[in-house]
């Protein structure tokens, strides 16, 4: 009984997770065969009513004692009827094609003329004598034809066709009024956890199709549409005023700041903008967490969740990061101190302190808003709340987006709480679920530069090494390189950690390990060899094995794609041949090294021109005459002008926004190998490559800076 109770509940639950099209087919096709049932029944009127004009035989009501027989209720007449009797003339436009058009009231039409004659034939006293009929029942008999005419033209269903168009339109509307609120019961109940999610979707289903489907046999509409629209919106105003209840003002649906918002909404879509001031509605962060965590149960998850929500601080926790999300900071720090609170935004490299946050607490209330906060936040990750000196690690999910955007932007977060002498911190790393960057255009590289990577990442054999100094998006490009690189005709792998997995793309195909439990990509790369991909993608390259056997395999024809980080790629180099592997080995190999780093742009709203010093194009190996001028942030004014501009909406008054890329592209020769191989040191490998004529981060800074698009103090920051 239990699993029959189960397999009908997820059928239910199905149907109405769904768009109901199969639904809406289904009761379409059951209403037309209703509709086509009532016209095959017009056949069955033959037995009624003869194959003639009514008017035929009421013309043969001069000859009655031949005939002896009432052509409209087939009667025995009376033959001692006199003939010069006043008979009332039958329309004769009544006819087989009106008959059958309204065969399906005549049953009761019928009936009714039946039962009035009895009643009064009771009320007159009038009966047969001796086989013969009184006037008044063959008047009554030619009347009560009259009524049955007027009956079948003017029927309950009224002159016409039998579907009308306006009221079938009404009809699927409302049917479709249905379909969008159950489905979208379903799914706020099942996103709010509601435990009687089956209990509301059964009946409201039920109470549709049982109802619904019953009115369809009363043939007044007036009655029936008032019936269908209550079926409609009853259930679901009653689920609303109950949820409503429940959920935070920013949460509620169908209130006065509710549909003002949808309707600003609407209006805006279609580009008029009208003034809506701020709702309840809109007062709350667009933002929704979700636990997460490895080899964790999904009800501990679960239970951490809703305890979470319940902890003072919650709502204030969601406000900071939203604020940081939204703001583009790729990381968020909070320093608690005896007296104040400081929070931190890393936004495109750079951390950024808000005003400090006084420490206060409320009556009654022994606790800081923040350290509130902290508790909930540590909850969200399963931390001890309490402990506020040892380091604790957690992660969680956010969600940022409307509760009613159809796709949510997904970013996972890194929680990390540690002591110290003056209190605590808290860092939180965000990572966004998808890589924003498609080509390697979007990613700010110049053309030629592009087509010479694209070159590289498919090449047929060899060693090609990507790498950047920390927090400078080498994830990101990698995962931009997998994704242009030629995976449609060749085999590719990727290997990586299946601690920090990256995102799945299409036709390379993943296999992990795990460093947790101390695996590396060696443990895994024989199996990958064997079965003879074309290019395999090995994530982190730190262990001289994993190194070797790549080397020694480019032999076989096959292209090996690492990464490491470093600050350019002459580290990069000397990094891997730290790793004690031969250099010969190693370089010969070796095609190319990519190095990355990332520089703040400036804010095209914001930014000015200024005519820069010649001692600084001096710096910068450019020549004055050719140089008229150069961008910076814009330059403070005083306090009243400067409370006049306003801060700039764009940046926020940072006076950069976004980053774009800095490449250093190092494509290997055998003088470069030589070179390297007899004399591996750092400064000497830089010198030589700058007298062969190899482009370097500065040469790429200082093209940016003269199209504008950043700073020379950015450049400095960036190289320094």
């Amino acid at each position: 009984m239990s699993r029959l109770k189960k397999y009908t509940t997820n059928i239910i639950n199905y149907l109405l997770s769904l768009k109901l099209s199969v639904l809406i087919s289904i009761l379409a096709v059951t209403l037309l065969l209703f509709a086509v049932s009532n016209i095959d029944n017009a056949d069955k009127f033959e037995d009624i009513v003869p194959d003639v004009n009514l008017s035929e035989s009421i013309g043969k009501t001069n000859n009655l004692n031949s005939d002896n027989i009432n052509y409209v209720t087939k009667n025995p007449i009376n033959p001692n009827l006199n003939n010069n009797s006043n008979i009332p003339i039958i329309n004769p436009e009544i006819n087989v094609v009106s008959a059958r058009r309204r065969s399906t009231s005549l049953p009761v039409v019928r009936i009714l003329v039946r039962l009035a004659r009895y009643m009064s034939q009771r009320h007159n006293g009038e009966g047969d004598k001796a086989g013969q009929a009184p006037i008044s029942e063959i008047k009554k008999e030619l009347d009560d034809a009259q009524f049955l005419e007027r009956s079948i033209n003017t029927g309950w269903r009224g002159t016409g066709w039998y579907m009308s168009p306006i009221k079938l339109a009404l009809y699927i509307f409302l049917f479709f009024v249905w379909v969008f609120s159950a489905s979208w019961m379903n799914g706020d109940m099942e996103r709010l956890e509601n435990p009687n999610r089956t209990l509301y979707n059964s009946g409201y289903m039920a109470l549709y199709v049982i109802i619904g489907t019953g009115v369809f046999f009363v043939p007044i509409f007036w009655v029936v549409f008032p019936i269908t629209f209550l079926i409609c919106f009853v259930p679901i105003s009653i689920y609303v005023v109950k949820r409503n209840a429940k959920v935070p003002p920013h949460e509620q649906v169908l209130t006065p700041e509710h549909l003002q918002f949808i309707l600003a909404q609407m209006l805006k879509s279609i580009g008029v903008k009208i003034k809506v001031k701020k709702r309840t509605y809109e007062a709350g962060p667009q933002i929704e967490f979700e636990t997460s965590g490895k080899d964790i149960d999904a009800k501990t998850l679960k239970g951490r969740l809703i305890i979470a929500r319940n902890a003072p601080g919650y709502n204030e926790f969601r406000q900071q990061v939203y604020d940081a999300i939204t703001n583009e900071a790729a990381s968020m720090k909070f320093e608690f101190y005896a007296d104040r609170t400081v929070i931190k935004h890393l936004i495109d490299g750079v951390w950024l302190e808000l005003p400090p946050f006084p420490r206060t607490n409320e009556k009654n209330k022994t606790k800081d808003r923040f350290d509130e906060m902290l508790e909930a936040a540590k909850i969200l990750v399963g931390a001890a709340p309490e402990n506020r000196r040892a380091k604790q690690e957690g992660t969680f999910i956010a969600l940022i987006g409307s509760m009613y955007a159809k796709k949510k932007t997904r970013y996972e977060v890194k929680f990390i709480s540690q002591g110290t002498q003056t209190g605590e911190v808290v860092l939180l790393i965000f990572t966004a679920a998808k890589v924003p960057f498609k080509t390697i255009a979007s990613l700010g590289v110049k053309p030629e530069v592009e087509q010479k990577i694209i070159e590289h990442l498919n090449s047929k054999q060899g060693l090609l090494v990507v790498s950047a100094p920390p927090a400078s998006g080498l994830r990101s490009s990698m995962d931009v390189f997998s994704r242009v690189s030629d995976r449609f005709t060749r085999d590719v792998v990727n290997i990586e950690d299946a601690v920090t997995p990256s995102e799945e793309i299409e036709n390379i195909l993943m296999v992990r390990y795990d460093s947790s439990k101390g695996e590396s990509p060696v443990d895994v790369l024989p199996n990958v060899l064997f079965k003879e991909p074309n290019a395999v993608i090995v994530r982190d390259m730190t262990a001289l094995a994993t190194l070797e056997l790549c080397c020694k395999d480019t032999a076989n024809g096959r292209l090996f794609v690492t990464m490491i980080r470093s600050k350019d790629s002459v580290e990069a180099i000397l990094k891997l041949l730290a790793t004690n592997i031969t250099p010969q080995s190693f370089l010969q190999p070796l095609n190319a090294v990519i190095c990355q780093r990332l520089i703040r742009k400036l804010c095209p709203d914001c930014k000015e021109p200024y005519k820069p010093t010649p001692q600084l194009l001096q710096q910068l190996g450019l020549n004055p005459a050719q140089v008229p001028q150069l961008f910076r942030t814009r330059a403070p004014l005083p306090e009243a002008e400067e409370r006049k501009r306003g801060i700039c909406p764009t940046c926020n008054g940072i006076g950069y926004r976004g980053r774009t890329i800095l490449l250093e592209l190092l494509e290997m020769n055998d003088s470069i190998r030589g070179f390297i191989i007899s004399n591996p040191n750092y400064a000497a490998i830089k010198q030589f490559l700058q007298k062969s004529g190899q482009r370097s981060f500065l040469h790429e800074g200082i093209e940016l800076v003269l199209r504008g698009v950043t700073t020379v103090e950015e450049l400095s920051r960036v190289l320094k």
